[in-house]
Parts: structure tokens; sequence; C-alpha cells
């Protein structure tokens, strides 16, 4: 052992030596970013290539860094050892020396490395074998899975050690009676014997139980996170469709709610589950004692408890299944908060959230208050039940006429025997009854999503017995798509009234053509693509792959979505996602969607971090990272869903030519050569585009219309749609116009970096536990009280105290002929303790579960007022994390650890203080418990609580997994990445278990060396009180019945108060929400002087200046324009120009800078002088990712109820919605959970137009908003704005130029800046007298871009505008 803590000690010398010499380099990274030299490298010869492993979307370091403590729990440590729990003790010592005592703080970088029986894997792996064993698995199936599975051994390591606890505590009553005896009978060597039976009984009981308790504690960590994998692995078999039907919110519940709790319920159950063995012992011993059926009596009386505490347990059963619902539906609704923020708060819509999550809470806080109380009132019978059940079981013995006198002795053991009674069957009962009752609930819960029926993709003629014809794939000459008489529905459940989205679609797609789907929107263009994804639940007819059904085929697909799915990490993982790098078709990839100079202007090129949702990124560069992943698959079909409309024109034409063109159709040809040739399915409201596909295909209301050629549909458009025909007939071309693509420029080569780090580092922000964390919570506690709680507690003790002193005395008052007098006294002593008890436990329950609730609203209400800044570099599961796991555990755990740490430490020490008054003496055994416990809870606290954060904080990136899986399980199934998936989420709890069990480890050994502490002072203090109290048989019983408790629960208690106090790290966290610095106030005294705010539309940037945070680099810079009121103006430029800041500095979302004079006029009046929610609520957005939140539509509408439904319907009906929304079954009413069930991209943008025309705003702003509707839909909202709104101001960020033509101005930004500000006429013409674009400016080379067919319609509308002023 001396040679393995040497060389512990080399090995930490030399990482600290070199951590000292590297102090600055270990900041740094080293990137491996090699870039290809200006000759192509993609012309060498393809088998020439560099591929790299890209290990994981989980951030890691480039370089392993060398492990601090490089072995595992236990390792090079004998049995012996390990049994006194030397190697947890050892590893104690070891961070206490070099991490503590050198001023560090613990993290995840000082745990040990993962032992081969702390790995998760082989556990996940032989549980999901039995799950798919059953067919419908239930509560007690997945009861078998966990307890008698791969856990069994540590099931019945726990059994046996509880077990061998249980025969040693009923034997120390047997002991105890005989040696007190024994005293009495003056038999001093069989006293001294029962002694030393007695020390050694203990010592067993204490090792057993530290064991049990051990075994426990793996299982329960174990068990714990093996359920999650197995809900993860479930959840990564399901369609997008079933995991929107099992419920985002209760998903996101039972892992960070229910499952976290299990873990502590784990713990209980096992020590509860050998209670019939304390049972059997106990009835043995009292009936030999009292020599017969009489000696039970007491046992009967205290399984009174038993009834109660059932009868309590089943309504708290009622009343947590009731509460679940609405703790999911707070979690979902402060999800969709938190997920949607940026547009919430340009809504001003905060305080409609506030209110529906605080109603949700309000209904859950009631159902925890009900709970509390009755675990309450059930812990109150349970704690004082050795005292009230001996008291009436000695009346009954004395005035039954069973015992003309009571023996002392007897009344100690068989108080000490209830005592045990009290833990082992009592107390622990009810603790187990709570625990399964917590069980079934969260495994019914559990297994409701571990049952979820995956909606694959059904033919529903196969299911009704109609024969499909089913042609072998092999020598198949044929379309490899076929579709006949293919009818679609959104719902697995299909009946007669059920109505279809598409109908009747034949369709037959050849290998190598590139299809162009349109229609007007909510025509079902999305749907068809989630059918070629397998992604809707049911249809008709058929479809076919390479002559099979279609889930026999082979393609391998490429998605690009219409919102891409971007996860928090680099652009390079993004893109690679989870396949190797190879850096010639990477290099390739880029070049192609057109990033190469976007990677170019950012400081860490494709190694920087993007934010979550992609939120550092602008729409048109989330566009093409999520079309960079697509084509990085050289995959065999290709389904873009509109990626060109959220780019500029030019960049929209160079991805259509150099991605889908010659990517696709000729580099990726030639790379794989032995590979048929792709496909390619663009859904695009860029007609232009479509026109250059080998084939289009024209959808209305779900019927596939019209396909094939331009030529084939040309004559059948005009019979069908005379608008459609003339917009292809003005924008088809003669011929196709050259494109010019720069050449790449070659990036500089990053040689090292400072951690790009975005998203800030948890650990960095966790403040430690002070007295002041303390202080702040119990603010939120009356003072009143808590003296109260403090005295009662005292008053408790003392009674408690006094009735033991009582029994020792029986003897005396027998002697007295008195004993009506104890008993009188016993009696009302019992009755104090009960109603001091009662009074205590009301008053700390119904505190701690307001204070919760005080500090829920708290965060709610601070979450609702930060800037959006916050949200950038945070995480939402980590702010989620706050809403769900921290708050329950405070919910479900701070009332029962606050009274543990209460009662057990007063108790111990009035157990000391009694000791000292009967035997002076035993004041040194004090002196030196009290200082060796101090000096190891002073070091053990630190490590312990510290080890908490860092398992806590393990818990945030397992949360954030999960969500990223949930946002993008599309792409996950469409490029097969489940297994990527779950291996990483697998080594992410494989992080999580160990941090969790070095805690509890920690715990552990803490809890053992405090108790073997105790054991020396026991043994010590029997054998003082038998040599100087051998002659005072009353202060020798007594003496020896407070020996026999005290120590009991003290480590007990210790521990509780470490846990107390890392909970207070889950305080902290959520005081850490409450603490955000807030974004300027909602509301002002100034806003009352503007009533009318804004009474006109004129909008004026003055020398504007901002930046999205601190130490972000300027994105305006000096932008100065002024709008007249009621003006239309379109923005233009290049993606990432800064377009969509101007409309983040019209709503503040990011605050102008002072020190440059910048300024930001809205009607003549400075906006930073008015109160946020006068400057939101009085503008007007259509954003560019339309927003809609759970509830209905009506309450989508309006949230605030302002309007009638007559309005609502009004308004629907001014954008063109009435007839779809009156289709639904509940109309107005209906629920929008999946709501893309229920409206296209399209139609949901037309949601956000039928808002603004309900609240007439004479200020509009549209970002890229009708980016993702066809050209008749954005016609149509654009006429809707001229003519419902031609007196309000319109600013619109567009892509598309057609819809800006006829604005009053055009302004167009390049790097901040206004760089044209003119009418577009004047930007594209020189004179009146042009009759085409003949001036040299920046928006007439985008105009330009778009075609010289559609340049010229463009020039056109734009001089009829300028004739017309």
């Amino acid at each position: 052992m001396t040679d393995i803590y040497e060389q512990k000690k080399q090995d930490e010398c030399q990482i600290d030596s070199s951590e000292q010499e590297n102090k600055t380099t270990n900041k740094i990274n080293t990137l491996i970013n090699e870039q290809q030299d200006q000759t192509y490298q993609e012309q060498q010869p393809l088998n020439v290539q560099e591929v790299q492993s890209e290990h994981s979307m989980i951030t890691i370091q480039e370089e392993e860094e060398q492990k601090f403590y490089p072995y595992y729990h236990g390792q090079n440590y004998w049995f012996i050892s390990k049994f006194a729990f030397l190697d947890l003790t050892g590893y104690q010592l070891f961070l206490k020396k070099h991490v503590l005592e050198k001023g560090h703080k613990i993290e995840e970088k000082h745990l040990p490395i993962l032992s081969p029986w702390e790995d998760l894997k082989k556990t996940v792996q032989n549980s999901k074998y039995r799950v798919n064993q059953y067919k419908q698995i239930n509560c007690g199936d997945i009861v078998k899975i966990i307890f008698f599975g791969q856990l069994k051994w540590l099931s019945l390591g726990c059994f046996f050690c509880h077990f061998t606890e249980a025969i040693a505590k009923s034997c120390i009553s047997i002991v105890m009676s005989k040696l007190i005896k024994s005293v009495g009978r003056d038999e001093k060597d069989n006293a001294y014997g029962f002694a030393v039976i007695l020390t050694f009984l203990n010592l067993l009981s204490i090792v057993t139980m530290h064991h049990g308790y051990n075994f426990a504690m793996i299982f329960s960590s174990k068990a714990r996170m093996t359920l999650i994998n197995l809900v993860y692995l479930k959840l990564t078999e399901l369609s997008a469709y079933s995991i929107t039907e099992a419920n985002i919110g209760k998903i996101l519940n039972l892992v960070s709610g229910d499952i976290n709790y299990l873990e502590y319920v784990f713990i209980t159950i096992f020590y509860s589950s050998i209670c019939f063995v304390s049972i059997i012992f106990g009835c043995y011993i009292l009936w030999d004692r009292f020599s017969g059926p009489i000696g039970m009596i007491s046992f009967a009386i205290i399984f009174i408890v038993y009834p109660i505490q059932i009868v309590l347990q089943y309504f708290n059963s009622k009343t947590l299944k009731n509460s679940k619902p609405y703790q999911d539906h707070r979690l979902k609704l402060t999800n969709e908060l938190i997920e949607g923020i940026r547009l919430i708060k340009m809504y001003a819509w905060e305080q409609a959230f506030y209110k529906m999550i605080s109603i949700m809470r309000k209904k859950e806080y009631i159902c925890l208050l009900k709970i509390n109380f009755r675990s309450a009132l059930d812990r109150l019978f349970s704690l004082i039940s050795q005292i009230w059940s001996s008291f009436i079981f000695f009346v009954i013995l004395y005035y039954g006429g069973f015992r003309e006198t009571m023996d002392v002795a007897e009344m100690i053991s068989t108080i000490q025997l209830l005592t045990f009674f009290k833990l082992s069957c009592v107390f622990m009962v009810s603790y187990g009854i709570q625990s399964i009752i917590h069980i079934k609930v969260s495994f019914t819960r559990i297994a409701t999503i571990l049952n979820i029926e995956n909606s694959e993709m059904k033919n529903l003629d196969e299911i009704n017995g109609k024969e499909q014809e089913n042609n072998q794939t092999q020598n198949y000459i044929g379309p490899r798509i076929k579709l006949q008489n293919f009818t679609s529905f959104w719902t697995s459940q299909v009946t007669d009234e059920t109505k279809p989205i598409l109908r009747n679609i034949t369709l037959e797609i050849q290998e190598g053509e590139s299809w162009a789907f349109i229609g007007k929107i909510g025509c079902g263009k999305s749907t068809l693509l989630h059918a070629f994804l397998y992604e809707i639940p049911a249809y008709k007819g058929s479809f076919k792959i390479d002559g099979q059904e279609a889930n026999k085929g082979i393609l391998s697909i490429a998605y690009v979505e219409q919102e891409p799915f971007i996860f928090p990490d680099t652009i390079r993982k993004n893109i690679l996602y989870g396949r190797p790098y190879d850096k010639i078709l990477y290099q390739k990839v880029l070049q192609a969607s057109q990033l190469e100079t976007d990677l170019s202007e950012m400081k860490y090129q494709d190694h920087t971090e993007i934010g979550e949702r992609g939120i550092t990124l602008s729409g048109g560069q989330k566009a093409r990272v999520s079309l960079a992943r697509a084509l990085y698959q050289q995959a065999d079909l290709y389904l873009l869903d509109d990626p060109l409309s959220a780019v500029d024109a030019n960049v929209a034409k160079n991805i259509f030519h150099m991605a889908i063109k010659d990517f696709i159709f000729s580099y990726q040809i030639q790379r794989n050569p032995e590979k048929k040739k792709p496909i390619v399915i663009l859904v695009t409201h860029q007609i232009q585009y479509a026109l250059e596909c080998n084939k289009i295909a024209i959808l209305n209301q779900g019927e596939l219309i019209a396909q094939g050629s331009y030529e084939d549909i040309k004559s059948n458009l005009y019979m069908i749609n005379e608008e459609l025909a003339q917009q292809l007939n003005n924008i088809k071309e003669s011929k196709q116009k050259e494109y010019v693509v720069e050449p790449p420029k070659k990036r500089k080569k990053i040689k090292t970096k400072v951690t790009n780090n975005l998203i800030g580092n948890e650990a960095d922000q966790q403040q430690l536990i002070t007295l002041k964390t303390y202080f702040r919570y119990f603010q939120f506690w009356n003072i009143i009280i808590i003296i109260c709680v403090l005295l009662l507690e005292a008053g408790s003790e003392v009674i408690l105290n006094y009735y033991q002193r009582i029994i020792s005395l029986f003897q005396e008052y027998q002697d007295q002929n008195d004993i009506d007098t104890a008993y009188y006294l016993l009696g009302m002593l019992t009755l104090g303790l009960f109603i001091c008890n009662l009074v205590k436990y009301i008053l700390n329950t119904y505190s701690v579960q307001t204070s919760n609730q005080k500090i829920h609203q708290e965060m709610l209400k601070s979450l609702t007022l930060a800037p959006v800044s916050y949200f950038d570099v945070n995480p939402s599961g980590r702010i989620l994390n706050r809403f769900s796991n921290d708050l329950s555990l405070c919910d479900n755990q701070t009332n029962s650890v606050s009274l543990d740490v209460l009662e057990i430490i007063g108790n111990f020490l009035f157990a000391l203080i009694t000791l000292a008054i009967l035997q002076p003496y035993f004041i040194i055994l004090i002196v030196f418990i009290i200082i060796i416990d101090v000096y190891q809870f002073s070091y053990a606290k630190k490590i312990i609580s510290q080890l908490k954060e860092v398992e806590l904080m393990q818990k945030s990136p397992l949360f954030d997994f999960l969500k990223k899986t949930l946002g993008g399980v599309i792409q996950m199934r469409v490029y097969q990445q489940q297994n990527w998936f779950r291996e990483q989420f697998l080594e992410l709890s494989n992080k999580c278990n160990l941090s969790g069990l070095s805690y509890y480890y920690s715990s552990r050994s803490f809890g053992f060396n405090l108790d073997m502490v105790g054991f020396i002072v026991q043994t010590i203090g029997i054998f003082i009180f038998l040599k100087l109290n051998y002659d005072n048989i009353a202060i020798l019983s007594q003496g020896l019945l407070i020996l026999s408790t005290y120590n009991d629960l003290l480590q007990w208690g210790l521990r509780q108060l470490i846990t107390y106090e890392t909970q207070m790290n889950s305080y902290n966290r959520m005081f850490q929400i409450i603490d955000i610095n807030p974004e300027p106030p909602h509301y002002i005294k100034e806003d009352d002087k503007h009533t009318n705010f804004p009474q006109d539309g004129r909008v004026k940037f003055d020398n504007v200046f901002m930046r999205y945070r601190q130490n972000c680099d300027l994105v305006l810079k000096g932008l100065s324009f002024e709008i007249q009121s009621g003006e239309k103006v379109g923005c233009v430029g290049r993606t990432g120009a800064g377009k969509s800041s101007i409309i983040q500095a019209i709503f503040r979302m990011a605050e102008i800078e002072d020190n440059k004079d910048s300024k930001l006029l809205i009607a003549g009046l400075d906006i930073r002088k008015l109160g946020l929610n006068k400057l939101r609520s009085n503008i007007g957005i259509i954003p560019q990712s339309p927003f809609l939140f759970t509830g209905t539509i009506k309450r989508n509408l309006d949230p605030f109820h302002n309007y009638t439904e007559e309005q609502l319907w009004k308004a629907l009906e001014q954008v063109d919605l009435i007839n779809h929304v009156k289709s639904l079954q509940n109309g107005i009413l209906t629920d929008m959970s999946d709501v893309n069930s229920v409206f296209s991209v399209g139609q949901k943008q037309l949601i956000c137009l039928a808002r603004i025309i309900l609240h007439q705003k004479k200020i509009i702003v549209l970002d890229e908003a009708t980016a993702n509707v066809d050209m008749k839909t954005d016609d149509f909202i654009q006429e809707t704005l001229k003519t419902k709104f031609s007196d309000c101001t319109l600013i619109t960020i567009a892509h598309r130029l057609n819809t800006i033509a006829d604005y009053d101005k055009v302004m167009v930004i390049s790097e901040g800046q206004v760089i044209e500000f003119d009418t577009p006429f004047n930007l594209l013409a020189n004179s009146l007298d042009s009759i085409s674009v003949d001036k040299n400016t920046e928006f007439s080379r985008l105009v330009k871009n778009t075609g010289e067919q559609n340049t010229q319609a463009i020039f056109d509308i734009t001089k009829s505008k300028q004739l017309k002023r």
C-alpha cells in the first residue's frame, strides 16, 4: 500500500510540475485545420484521401489530457482494505492534499478513471435485450429487468448485508437486557462478557450497514442510468411523428424529474425489504422476554402505524399521479419559452407565458403541498413510535395485570428494540411504501414510453389485404422511385372520415433526374418529402423503390429541411455529422455550399462554435450548413426543402449550379462511378430554378395536377393556374446565363487558438456555498417560523430525554409506591412530544414548499426579463435543468433532509449532554468525538459537496444531448446515425455515472469513518459506565440505552447536513437564474407620456453602432438612414451583412452603443427612453421562422384575450386561412401541440400575418418572412400589407427582389453599413429614359443575378412605380 501511495504522489508531482510549466499553453488548443492548396486537390486521384475521425458532437479537446488520478476506485487495493473502505478514504485524502490544500476546486478532471464494472455498456445492452423480449412491457417487467437482470448480484449483495445487519441489531436488544440483568444480579463476569458481545454486534451492524448502502448506491446509479438509456434507445428508434405523439414535455420530465428521483428511491427500497427479518426476530425476543404472547402487544401497537401509512401514501400516490401532468405541461411551456424567447420578446408576450406557466406551477404546488403534509404526518407517527408504543405497552402490562412490578432492564431493552423497529420497520417501511409508489408511477410512465408503437410508414392497402406486386431488385430496370395512386395521412388511426394530405399521386423518378416540386403553401410539398423520408404514419396506394415496397428500398437519403437542425458545436462537426473527415470531399462541399467566404471571415473558420439553434449564424448560413451536411453524405436521393429561399439571389444561383448541377450530378458521379446516378428532389418557390430541373411537378391541395418537363406542362398550366403560368413564362429564358464563381480564397491555416467557447462552461459559473447562500435561502422563510421550529425541536429533545429518565427511575417510583405518578408523567410527555413535532412539521413543510414556490416564480420572472444574449451563451438544456431537475430535487427532498438534519443533530447533541450529566468522565470522550468528527466534517464537507456539484453539472450535458436528439430526430434517422448518437449518449451516461459514484463513495467513506469513531467512543463508554456506575442501575441502564442509539444516525445526520449543503447547490443554481442581469425595464413612468406611441412611422438610425454581446465584434458600424412614415423600404445584402441586426436594434434585443453618439429614433423619440414593452408591443413583426406555441389556434393569435372570436375569424379570413381552419375538427380551438400536422411552414407565416392584422401596428417588420412561401402567397402577403396597412411603415428584409421592386426605397447593407439607399429605380437606372438596367450599383448586381428576363421584369416594376410618384 505504501508503494502504491508513493507512486500516486510521484505521478501527482509530475502532473503538478507539467501544469506549472504549461500554465498558459494549457489554455490553447492546437487545431488540425489543414486546407488544400490553390491547386485544387479534388482534381487529384480520388483514392488519395486524408481521412480523420471526428468523434462526436460533444465538444471535446483535440488532445487527451493526462488523467489527474489515473486509477479507478479500488485499483491496487487489497480486499481487506476495501472491506474497511480504505480505498475510498485514500481517494478522499488524495483530493484533500492535491486539490483542496492547493486552493483548487474539484472538477471533472479530478475524477478517477471508469472501472470495468462501472461501465454501463454491458448493463444497457443486456437490459435492452430483455426489454425486446416483451411485446408489451409493464411495470412488473421493468422491475424484473432492473432488479433481477444484469444488476441482480448488486441486489443480492444489498439484501444480504441488510439481512445480516437486521440480525445483529435484533441480537443487541437481547444482549443488552442480559447485561443489565447481570448487573442487577451482581454477576460481574457475565456482565463484562455480554459487554464484549455487545461490542462485536455493534461493529458487525456498522460494517454490514455501510456495505449494504454502498451496494445500494452503486445499484441506484447504474439502474438510473440504465433506465435513462433504455428511454433514449427507444427514442432513437421512433419517427418524429411518434415522438411528437408521445409528448416531448412528458419525455423531458420523465428523464429530468422522475428517473432522477428514483436515484434516492432505489437506495431506501432495499433496507425496507428486510423489515420482515426484524419482525421475526423482534417477535421471538418479545415472546421470550415476556414469557408468552403478551410481549407481542408492543409489536402489535407499533404496527398501528402501518394502516395510517398505507392510507396516507394511497392518497399521496393519487395526488402524485395528478401532479405529473401539471409538471409535464409546465416544463413543456418553459421549454417553449426558452426555445422561442427571441420572438416572444419581439411580440412582448413574456407576461402571457409567465401567466400560463405560473398557473401550471400553482396547480403543481398545491399537489406538492398535499403530498408533503401527508408525508410529514406519516413521519410524525413513525418518528416517535417507540415512545407512544412503549407507553401504551407499559400501561397495558401494569394496569392489565400482566405485571405487578416493572423491570427496568426489560423496559430499557424494549425501548431499544422498539427504537430499532422504528428505523427498520416503521421508518423504512414508510420510506419503502413511498418508494414503491414512486417506482410504480415512474416505471409505468417509462413503460408507456417503451411501449410506444413506432409509426413507421405503413401501407393501409397491405393491411387491408390488397395484394401488392413485388418486383425483384436484382437486375431491375425501371424507375428508381415509383408512386402510384399514393394517398397519405398525418395520423396512424385512419378512418373513412380522415382527411388525406396527399391524394392519388402517381409519379415515376428515374436515376440521375432532378425534380422541382412547386405549388402554393399548404399544398403538400413538404409532406411529400416526408413520405420519401418514411416519416408519415400511413398511406394507401403503391410506393416503390427499385421495384420493391419503399421500406425495403436501399436508397441512402440526404435531407435539407426548411428549418435547419443545427446543434451547438463547431461548424465542421455540424457538417460531418458523425462521418469521418475526408479533406478533399470536405473542401469541395464547402465550395459547393458557398461557405468558403463566410468561413474565411470567421476568426476560427470551420472550428467556430455555433450557438444553440444555430443562433450565431444567419438564416442563410444555417441553410448552407445543412446543405453542406447533405452533400457530404454522398447520398442516392437528395431531398431539398426550399434551401434557396433563405439566401440572397446571387448565392442561391451559385448554390443551384455548383451544389446541384456540378457537385451532385458531376463530381459525385465521378467520385462514385460504381453507384447509380443520384436523384435530386427540390421543393422551391424560386420558379427560375424549377425551370432548370429535368422535371417539374405542380401540387395543388394535395394533388399532383401536372408533371414533366416545362414543355410538357406548359400547355396544361393555363387551364389550371393562369397566374402561375404567367410567372413561368416571364422567368423562362432562351438560354442559361453563364455564372461566374470566384475561386475560393485560401483560408489561413490556424496554428493555435484560444479555446473557442461561445457556450460558457457551467463549472465556471458555479458559486461556492457560503453562509450568504443559507441566509439568502432563509429570507424566503418567515423569521418567526424559523425561531418556532428551532424551539419546538429543542422542546422535543428535552421531552424525549426526560421520558427516558423517568423509565430509568421506574424502580424508585415503585419503591415509593408512586407508580401512578410515573405513568401520568409518561403520558403527558408522550402527548407533549406529539404536539411539539406536529406543529414543527406543519411549519417546516409549509415554509419549504412555499419558499420553493417563491423561488420558481422569481426564476421565471427573471428568465422572462433576461436579455437574449443570455440565451445565446447558455444551452436551453442547462436552463431547463434548473426548472426541472434542480427544482424537482428541492420540491421532493428539502423538507425531509432539513428535518433529518434538525432532528438527528439535535438528538445527538442532547444525548451527549445527557451522557455528560450521567457520567462526568464521559466529557473526555465527548471532546474526543467532537474534535475528530469536526475535523472529518471540515474537509469531507468540501469534497462531498464539490463532487455533488460535479455530478449535477454532468446531468446538464446529458439533458442537452437528449434535447438535441429530440430536435434532430429526422436528421438522425435520415443519415442513419442512430448508433453514433447512442454511443455519445452512453459516453455521457458513463461520465454521469462516474461522477455520481464518486460522490456516493466519498459520502459512504465519510459515514463509515464517523461511525467507526462513534463505535470506539461507544465501546469505551459502555465499559466506563460498567466500571463506574455498576452500583447505580438507573444511571447504567439509561447510559446504555443512549449509547446504543445515539450513534445510529449520527453519520446519517452529518451526511444529510452535507446533502443539505449540496442541495444548496441546486438553490444556488436557481439563484443564478434569479440573478441574471435583466434587460432594460419593460415599464417606466415615461411610457405614460406616450400613450399613442408611435404617433407616426418614422424610423431614424443615426450613427448606430451595435454588438450582440460584450467582447463581440460590432455588427452595425455607424449605420445611418431615415425612413419616413408610411414608406415601404426593402433591405437587401449578402447573408451575414447585418440586415437582421437592424431588426434586433429596432426591438432593442441588443442595446446600441452609448459611447459613440448612437441614436435610434422612432416617431422622433429615442427608443431608449421607452419601456421595452411599450416599444415592442407597438411594432409588428413577421419573423423568418414563424413561432407557434402549445395551445389552441385562438391562444396563438390572442394570448392576452384582447379580441373577440368574431375578430379572430375575420383576421383568418383576411389571410385566406378561414377555410383551412374551418376544415379542422375543432376549428379555432384546435390544439397545436403537433403544429406540423396542422399547418405548413407557409401557413404558419399567415398566422403571423393574422396577428399583425389583429393588432394594427404603425410599423411592421418582415424578416425574410416570405422566404418559405410560394410567389403567389408572397404577393398575397405583400398586397395584404399594402392594402390593410397603406399608411404604415414597412421594413422588409428580402432575398426575393421581385417582392421589393415596387417599394418606395431599397437599402443595401454590407458589413454593418448602408452602402446604397434610394428608390429601386434610381439604383437600377441612370435616367427615366432607361429601358433596362444600366446603372452599376450593388443592387443592380444583385438584380442581374436573378436572370435576364427576371431582371427586366424587376426593372419594369421599378420604372412603373417611379412614374407614378
